[in-house]
């Protein structure tokens, strides 16, 4: 009983261990999602200021005009602005564990470096893929760690985020490439050309896919395009179409057509990191919401293996002492059985010393037992001659021994015999054979076999105190009556003449009938 019950209380353990195991590594998934895309989204400024940074020192390196430089050292100033914001850097930035990548320290470093050996002579291109480089950098770790965290439920919103990240970078590099081609008047190498159209087309693949993935995409985009009164992206329009179809003018060689790209597409990059960074803070605010409920579900894991651990060790408990006493009471009815079984043999055998056993089991079963008729029977008396003369000189104590030792002997006698005791009186014994079984004409001789045996009994031992005793029988077959008398203590009686003749012969003649330890008859 207690390992059945031990067992479901061990699987309810195990399941709530499991549930709050499953429950904790759920929060700490979400928690792990939302600090990387925090990350992210400070990143993303950082991105932002690079891009600038970059496109400025190229449109300084292609015009190398003094207004140039002076903005070109602005934007130095926010970019080492976002870096400083930046109180958490990530360590796994580079996997290929370049040294600049290592910490925010070395980054910073890198970076100042390279702006300290700028000068004139520098190839824009070689400038743009410095920057590019690294731009790529951070945003493949933006890839991999939202990637990483697995993170179902929002994942379209995900999706859109990185896509206008990549998008947006496609853009910063369209802006730089668009500069450099009004200041030098062309593309001087046909794969920047190449380039430039490609990024435009990227743009347009990275904006359709984040389109389909979020709603608010277009929503916002459309919204910034149109805010200022003015749609931006049809200025855009006409300056890509202007570089498309005069690749290599010297014509449009142009410092201001320059300045003015670089002033437009930095105000559509705004808008694009304005969409960038709503997508993320929307991201965030959902992954909140479900470590909040991440949270709630903890506790309630928690609070219910409190309870199971409380409750169980009870439960066991209470189930220990009801076995404990089901089983002592099991127990006690065992013994009880036991005892009541004794009993019921004790008074089945005394019942069986009143009447017959097929009788005996008629009255238990409360059917009517009426007197039978049996046409030949053979009937025995014995008694102890000088029987009062014995009680004179025995005390009572000897005289019950004595019986007691008689009667137990011939008792054994009737076990091998077809022969039934009616009654003992004092020291007479009454057996009948041919009742209330009737076995056709073997009844003489079962009663003779008996009375033989008494002769062998009385020969073979003495009684009490060393008592010899002797017996006077009387025998007589013939018909009689049989039934039993009383109900509270039923008695199986005999009747008729053949009993009456059998218990007068036993005193005829006393010394003529009687010789001492022989039965004659």
């Amino acid at each position: 009983m207690l390992c059945l019950t031990a067992l479901p209380v061990l699987g309810l353990w195990a399941y709530t261990v499991y549930t709050l195991a499953d429950t904790i590594e759920s929060k700490q998934l979400n928690e792990k999602t939302r600090n990387s895309l925090s990350i992210s989204i400070k990143l993303s400024r950082v991105i932002h200021r690079l891009q600038r940074e970059r496109d400025m020192s190229m449109l300084y390196l292609s015009a190398l005009g003094p207004e140039t430089k002076t903005f070109l050292l602005q934007e130095y100033i926010e970019t080492d602005k976002e870096l400083a914001q930046m109180s958490v850097w990530p360590v796994d930035l580079d996997r290929n564990e370049r040294q600049e990548f290592k910490s925010k320290e070395k980054f910073q470093e890198n970076l100042s470096r390279h702006r300290q050996i700028l000068s004139p002579s520098f190839d824009p291109i070689a400038e743009m893929y410095f920057y590019t480089a690294l731009i790529d950098k951070i945003i493949l770790w933006l890839y991999d760690s939202i990637t990483e965290s697995k993170f179902s439920l929002i994942w379209k919103s995900i999706v859109a985020y990185q896509k206008i990240t990549s998008g947006k970078e496609d853009v910063g590099l369209e802006r730089a490439l668009g500069t450099m081609f009004y200041a030098r008047g062309g593309f001087q190498e046909h794969k920047l050309f190449e380039l430039y159209n490609n990024k435009i087309f990227a743009f347009k693949a990275q904006y359709e896919t984040a389109r389909l993935y979020s709603e608010r995409v277009d929503y916002l985009y459309t919204y910034g395009v149109t805010y200022s009164g003015v749609n931006i992206t049809e200025i855009i329009y006409s300056f890509r179409s202007e570089i498309q179809y005069h690749n290599r003018s010297a014509d449009y060689k142009s410092i201001q057509k320059a300045r003015w790209l670089f002033d437009n597409m930095t105000t559509y990059l705004e808008l694009l990191y304005d969409v960038q960074r709503d997508l993320g803070e929307y991201v965030i605010e959902k992954v909140d919401q479900v470590i909040q409920h991440s949270t709630r579900d903890l506790a309630i894991s928690a609070t219910f293996l409190v309870l199971v651990i409380i409750v169980c060790p009870l439960v066991i408990f209470a189930t220990e002492n009801l076995t404990s006493s089901i089983q002592k009471y099991a127990l006690t009815l065992v013994d009880k059985t036991k005892e009541l079984t004794q009993e019921q043999k004790r008074t089945d055998s005394l019942l069986y010393q009143m009447v017959p056993q097929p009788v005996a089991e008629k009255l238990k079963n409360n059917v009517h037992i009426d007197a039978e008729y049996f046409k030949t029977v053979t009937i025995l008396f014995s008694d102890i001659y000088g029987f009062a003369r014995l009680c004179a000189n025995c005390s009572p104590l000897e005289i019950v021994q004595i019986l007691n030792q008689l009667y137990g002997a011939i008792d054994d006698i009737l076990d091998d015999l077809d022969v039934y005791k009616v009654e003992t009186v004092n020291d007479c014994y009454m057996v009948a054979s041919g009742l209330p079984n009737r076995n056709g004409g073997r009844h003489v001789v079962e009663i003779a076999d008996f009375s033989i045996a008494l002769v062998k009994l009385m020969k073979s031992r003495t009684f009490g105190s060393n008592v010899t005793l002797e017996l006077r029988i009387g025998i007589n077959t013939g018909p009689c009556m049989a039934g039993v008398v009383g109900s509270v203590m039923p008695r199986y009686c005999l009747f008729g003449d053949t009993v009456n003749t059998a218990s007068r012969m036993k005193s005829y003649g006393q010394r003529k009938y009687l010789i001492s330890s022989t039965v004659l008859f």
